[in-house]
């Protein structure tokens, strides 16, 4: 009896173990899904690095070593390189990073689960990075072939993450049938699964299907019923996007009112979350939606928001599409000077980022706009450009629109034999059209365009010498004007030539001024002048070499020259930032971005050991963030960043010179900013001690010996 009351608990122990594992992975895919980014950071932060290996031996001694199972570190590495392959992570390289993962874990790759995860992997990385669907498609496929006979709970979320990736590739490749399948397996999947998040994303990914397919009452159907799961989870973004997507279905079906809602709806979601991308979508939405009622100055005032949100993150495509919906917003807004400003910005967007589909659209309707302008030269050249470009992407009636604002233009502007050129290739172009169109009619709308156009080029030709006989007096007085405004050019140029001179001196007397005056090299100056002009700055660090002081009297001028120039170039193009010196073996960091303390001091130890001249020198470091006060409206001088850099160096020397150490400060929210006031080694000490400002340290902080300020007067002033 007792042994089966044993056996019993051990059982029932044993269906716990197991169901707990199972949303363990359930939950670390919504996670994934949810945020590729936060997942991101907690799959770094659950690993140290280098991760480095050439066999399945040396996998599992780094396995041990890192307090993992061998299979435990193999899942975890599937999940780092799937997460670098994911847009918006902010890891530069990560395609890069992502094939190296790849390399080491076909090592190991020895289950059809795993070399179906890396044929995954393989499909999403050449389908991102290069945009050949059809061998993403392959390796799809490939590795489903591989899972056939697996129904374990790992497997099935993998043929859940295939068959979504395979559906979507399919739908982008404009192959619907197929698309559908995969898309209902993967839906299929997630039901199976049961939890709601990954069942709700399954049906909006089918509404987004639908929707594509204009197939709204079906994309109306998925969308609800998404909305309908997640309205009980607590999954705001996930709430947020999917009131998007419906907002822009009731769009598509004409329903304003419900497309406002929703999208309203989904502005507040990204608001909440901090998701400016998605934002900028809806406030666009907003935006379509009062263009569509003819409600242009609402609409401008939307697009002119999402316009903000687009500068802010960068996003070059996303401006230059709200550029282009501004400009034919005005335009419709009768503000036609307005609509060719925003135009023409968005045109040298388009052509930054080579996208010539919406190039052709974009330059018609400035050609538009230009012809209610009369510029003529404007219309015809942008007309012209649409035209080629149209016929590149084999778009007839983009090429008709051209060539009518091509024609008029021509003839506004007195060039008949080429206008005359143009009205051929418009004929031709109709009757092409026309032909194509199967729809029989003995009216079409160009052949009035067409007569007018002949009786208007005859006009034109009886006009013609009179204009000729007015173009000889205007270049006669544009002659005598050319000769006057050559005179005047030359003693321009002089004066300019002398004012440019003296501003080059001006320049390089800066330029000195920002460097340290024996070596030339970025200075204390430089770093003071940068943190007065820029924002991008995250953390700071000062890195102090144990000995390093007398390290150009140990190497000789040209030979410490060097050595500090080229581990000052390793240190800023590794870590991210820039590299000052402040004297020898004191170098000051300024970082674009915030790393932890830990693995800032371990990519410098790796960084120093590359060195010959610093391999196995220790070092202290002290590191904060930019900005150092939470505090937004109390500003920081750059000076005053630094003194605290040296106290924190100072505080880390105290620890020994036997080994490396870092310092890092973090003043609590209800730190005054008095504790940055001079004298700043007392004060800043103060606050340490009672409690104001978190200390953190690789060493026992409670060691730390803090610099005591020399003053004439020990008390504390306050």
């Amino acid at each position: 009896m007792r042994v089966f009351i044993y056996s019993l608990i051990l059982f029932f122990c044993c269906v716990a173990s197991v169901e707990a594992a199972s949303s363990q992975l359930i939950s670390k895919e919504v996670r994934f899904k949810e945020s590729a980014a936060e997942f991101y950071q907690d799959a770094i932060a659950s690993l140290s690095f280098p991760i480095e290996f050439s066999s399945e031996v040396e996998f599992n001694h780094l396995a041990d070593s890192q307090g993992f199972g061998g299979e435990e570190l193999e899942r975890q590495l599937q999940w780092l390189a799937r997460v670098y392959l994911e847009p918006g992570i902010g890891v530069d390289n990560a395609m890069d990073k992502a094939q190296r993962l790849m390399t080491l874990l076909e090592i190991i790759a020895n289950t059809p689960y795993d070399k179906a995860y890396l044929l995954m992997l393989a499909g999403r990385k050449v389908g991102r990075e290069k945009q050949d669907y059809q061998q993403a498609i392959t390796h799809y496929q490939q590795a489903l072939a591989q899972l056939k006979s697996s129904e374990d709970l790992a497997t099935q979320l993998l043929l859940h993450s295939i068959h979504y990736q395979l559906g979507d590739v399919y739908r982008i490749t404009l192959q619907k049938n197929a698309a559908l399948t995969h898309l209902n397996q993967y839906r299929e999947l997630a039901y199976q699964l049961r939890d709601d998040y990954l069942i709700a994303k399954a049906e909006a990914t089918l509404g987004r299907y639908y929707s594509g397919d204009e197939q709204f009452a079906k994309a109306l159907q998925h969308y609800t019923e998404a909305i309908r799961l997640a309205e009980g989870l607590d999954k705001p973004f996930l709430n947020a996007i999917l009131s998007l997507r419906l907002a822009r279905v009731y769009r598509d079906l004409k329903s304003w009112d419900e497309a406002l809602t929703y999208a309203h709806k989904a502005a507040d979601g990204f608001t909440k979350v901090g998701k400016d991308n998605y934002l900028s979508s809806a406030m666009t939405v907003i935006a379509m939606v009062y263009g569509e009622q003819e409600r242009w100055n609402q609409a401008i005032d939307y697009y002119l928001n999402a316009q903000q949100i687009d500068v802010r993150r960068g996003n070059l495509t996303a401006q230059a599409l709200n550029l282009h919906n501004l400009g034919e917003a005005y335009f419709n807004n009768k503000e036609p000077k307005r609509a060719l400003s925003n135009l023409i910005k968005a045109n040298g967007l388009f052509l930054q980022k080579k996208s010539k589909h919406y190039l052709i659209y974009n330059d018609l309707l400035i050609a538009e706009v230009a012809s209610q302008l009369e510029d003529w030269s404007m219309v015809n050249a942008y007309a012209a450009k649409a035209f080629v470009l149209a016929r590149e992407k084999k778009l007839p009636e983009q090429m008709f629109e051209a060539l009518q604002y091509k024609t008029r233009a021509l003839k506004e502007l007195g060039d008949i034999d080429k206008a005359l050129v143009a009205l051929d290739q418009l004929i031709s172009l109709s009757q092409e059209l026309e032909h194509e169109s199967q729809k029989p009619s003995d009216y079409s709308p160009s052949v009035l365009a067409e007569q007018q156009l002949k009786l208007q080029l005859s006009q034109l030709q009886a006009s013609n010498k009179v204009q000729e006989k007015q173009a000889h007096q205007f270049r006669l007085a544009a002659s005598i004007i050319f000769i006057v405004s050559l005179l005047l050019a030359l003693v321009g140029i002089n004066q300019w030539r002398g004012k440019a001179k003296l501003k080059q001196q001006l320049a390089s007397l800066r330029q000195k001024v920002n460097q340290e005056p024996i070596t030339q090299l970025p200075g204390y100056h430089g770093f003071i002048a940068r943190m007065i002009r820029s924002t991008d700055i995250a953390q700071l660090a000062l890195l102090s070499l144990d000995e390093g002081h007398k390290l150009d009297q140990r190497l000789g001028a040209d030979t410490y020259l060097e050595a500090t120039a080229r581990l000052m170039d390793t240190l800023s193009r590794t870590l991210g930032g820039k590299a000052y010196l402040i004297r020898p073996g004191l170098i000051l960091l300024s970082l674009s971005g915030v790393s932890e303390h830990q693995v800032l001091l371990d990519k410098i130890r790796c960084l120093l050991d590359e060195q010959p001249h610093t391999l196995g020198a220790h070092f202290k470091l002290g590191c904060i963030k930019v900005p150092l006060l939470g505090n937004p409206d109390v500003k920081v001088a750059p000076d005053t960043y630094f003194n605290v850099l040296q106290m924190l160096v100072a505080g880390a020397t105290s620890l020994g010179t036997q080994k490396d150490c870092y310092v890092s400060i973090t003043p609590l929210n209800f730190a005054p900013a008095a504790i940055l006031s001079n004298p700043l080694y007392l004060h800043l000490e103060k606050g340490i001690s009672r409690g104001l400002v978190k200390v953190e340290c690789n060493e026992n902080k409670a060691l730390i010996q803090w610099p005591k300020w020399q003053g004439t007067n020990d008390a504390d002033p306050t």
